[in-house]
């Protein structure tokens, strides 16, 4: 209890060197609040109100935002401990234990933590509303979906953020109460250069472990779900650059403080020096910034990639004149009933089911799967060439046997079926049909990993299930295609009234506004947790600076200008600025390469330069306003004020 008073002491006490993990712990809390308000949301609302696609949205969003806040929430937490090390020294030297020591540290978090709890979740509840409100006006959410949630979401949001505060000043607590109590006072004056073997060993197998399972999910090209692992790698390798952070700030120190004392005399004398032995500093401001432009090139590019890909392929695909589609599902006889169109060639049904296919042991239930597509009777080839390979000459065309299937290539390889193959699929009934592998495709982006005949899809329904269709491919006959068009119109004007026919700009049309909706939840998760790093960022610089006001004061005394500090820290800002950007436009080239060649085959990158430009310069222009206001700040103490400040 005597460790709690003195904990809830000092952040009073200390309220200017706590103020940035408290904006941290806030913002944290508000972040984790929203997801579990969807999430409890989603849960409690039934399939009528939309409660599978907001526990669909809620579940990544909220992995992203764990992610983030706890990156953010250890960023300062660490540096708030490490700024006060003289004074845990001071603890030691009068005989204060290491146990003592991290007790306490542990407790100064749970008070921040408590403090921010009321306008975090209260931010929270408001973000969740917010979100709701601009996701049911896209059209993403039902109308119907309202805000359901009690205590245990907002309970549970502050248990983690908690637990996150906790394991942020774990390992910092731990390095100050290691120091002996003789030496204390020399440690805190000259910060221990060495970094720890363990942490320096975690973030070495961490680095190792996510360029080996970038490289693995890289050299299986093909699928859309390798490409969300790969993007997913920058959260591996942020998590092994934060645990390298301190020799990283030592070779940028090193290195860039080497390169200032050359290019610019006096100034750059002292602010290479101030590099040098401020690595731990230096790389506490790099981290955030880093994070900021990686996730942000990763969270707009990669969904960019996969859009270009599969709006290749689907231009690749698409043989067909008209496609005819239904809000809801088309009739059993929809293809035979577009048949006897006159002018029509080819029409042929499809319909949306899944399979896998199985691997290992007879009676094994495991192996890759995918969406199905049960086609009906008919000439494939004519309406979709989906770049198959099997019987001889039959490149692009796919004509089905009874016992026929055709598998992607991802999916082929991932099973290990080559052409010719007798294959096990597990249907949606949970029953195995065994089938011969006929074809092996390419083009299966936005369509589906498994071609099957419709005869199979309907040995496998549920009792009291039809076998409709989804979508009706027609082919036209040369110089029939305007008859077919007035025909499927006037079936669609009709006793087919709920038909829609699509031609191919029409269907375009329709891809890109499901494109732009899908990009709607891109640029909505991405502004959220852009605006929370963004305030790390900027938490993170004040914090930096602030506490080099008794630095300043000293530069002040023995002579040194206004003017002179402004230009030293600027010169440092600049370092820190440009050494982030290069960190984290590394992490996220290494991402996107990944993730290209597990899209397409090839690392080249096609990338927007204005968007680069802006995700770059944006962070850049940010992180330097933020250090020069900061500084002008700090600078505008007297000198004998800043040296009378705590800390």
């Amino acid at each position: 209890m005597a460790l709690l008073q003195l904990a809830w002491w000092t952040v009073r006490s200390r309220r200017t060197d706590f103020a940035g993990s408290f904006v941290a712990m806030v913002c944290a809390q508000a972040l984790v609040t929203a997801c579990a308000v969807l999430l409890e949301s989603g849960a409690r609302a039934g399939a009528a109100a939309g409660g599978p696609d907001v526990v669909a949205f809620a579940v990544p969003f909220g992995f992203i935002s764990l992610f983030v806040a706890a990156f953010a929430v250890a960023g300062t937490f660490s540096l708030s401990v490490q700024q006060r090390t003289r004074e845990i020294a001071l603890l030691r030297a009068i005989a204060a234990t290491p146990r003592q020591v991290r007790r306490m540290v542990a407790y100064e978090a749970l008070v921040v933590t408590v403090a921010a709890l009321l306008p975090g979740c209260g931010l929270g509840v408001l973000l969740a509303a917010g979100l709701r409100a601009a996701l049911t006006g896209q059209g993403l959410f039902s109308p119907d979906f309202r805000l359901d949630f009690g205590p245990v979401s907002l309970a549970s949001a502050a248990a983690v953020c908690w637990v996150t505060a906790e394991a942020a000043v774990w390992s910092s607590g731990r390095r100050a109460a290691r120091v002996r109590a003789m030496r204390a006072l020399g440690e805190a004056a000259a910060p221990r250069r060495r970094a720890g073997w363990v942490r320096t060993a975690a973030g070495l197998l961490v680095l190792g472990g996510g360029v080996w399972g970038l490289e693995s999910i890289a050299g299986d090209p093909g699928s859309s779900s390798d490409v969300n692992a790969a993007s997913g790698m920058v959260m591996v390798f942020m998590i092994a650059i934060a645990l390298l952070a301190p020799w990283i700030g030592r070779l940028v120190g090193a290195g860039f403080g080497g390169l200032c004392r050359l290019l610019f005399s006096g100034v750059g004398y002292v602010a290479g020096a101030n590099l040098g032995t401020g690595h731990r500093r230096l790389a506490s401001a790099i981290m955030p910034l880093a994070l900021t432009v990686a996730f942000a090139a990763v969270s707009l590019f990669v969904p960019q990639m996969k859009w270009r890909e599969q709006q290749r392929q689907d231009s690749g695909r698409m043989v067909a004149d008209q496609i005819v589609t239904s809000g809801d599902e088309l009739p059993a006889d929809a293809a035979r009933t577009v048949r006897r169109v006159p002018g029509v060639a080819a029409a042929v049904g499809t319909t949306s089911t899944y399979a896998k296919v199985l691997t290992g042991e007879e009676d094994a239930r495991h192996g890759p799967g995918g969406v199905a597509q049960a086609v009906t009777d008919g000439p494939l080839g004519r309406v979709l060439d989906l770049g198959a390979t099997g019987r001889p000459g039959s490149r692009g065309t796919v004509e089905l046997g009874a016992h026929d299937v055709a598998l992607s290539e991802r999916l082929a390889r991932a099973a290990g079926a080559r052409t010719g193959d007798e294959v096990r699929l597990l249907m949606d009934d949970d029953r195995v049909e065994r089938v011969r592998v006929a074809y092996r495709y390419t083009r299966g982006d936005g369509f589906g990993d498994i071609v099957l005949p419709q005869r199979i899809a309907a040995r496998h329904l549920m009792d009291g299930e039809t076998l409709g269709q989804d979508t009706v491919y027609v082919r036209s006959a040369p110089g029939h295609e305007r008859a077919v068009a007035d025909g499927l119109a006037a079936l669609a004007q009709g006793r087919h009234a709920g038909w829609r026919v699509l031609d191919h700009a029409a269907y375009a049309a329709e891809a890109r506004h499901r494109q732009d909706a899908s990009m709607t939840v891109t640029y909505l998760l991405l502004a959220v947790i852009t605006v929370f790093t963004s305030i790390s960022v900027v938490n993170t610089l004040v914090m930096t600076t602030m506490e080099r006001s008794g630095e300043f004061a000293l530069l002040r005394l023995v002579g040194a200008t206004r003017r002179q500090i402004g230009r030293m820290t600027v010169l440092e800002n600049a370092v820190t600025v440009l050494a982030a950007l290069l960190l984290g436009s590394a992490v996220a080239g290494a991402v996107l390469a990944g993730s290209a060649r597990a899209l397409t085959g090839t690392a080249r990158l096609d990338l927007s330069p204005s968007v680069t430009a802006l995700i770059v310069g944006g962070a850049g222009a940010l992180a330097l306003v933020t250090g020069v206001v900061t500084t002008r700040i700090a600078l505008a103490q007297r000198p004998a004020t800043a040296l009378r400040a705590p800390g």
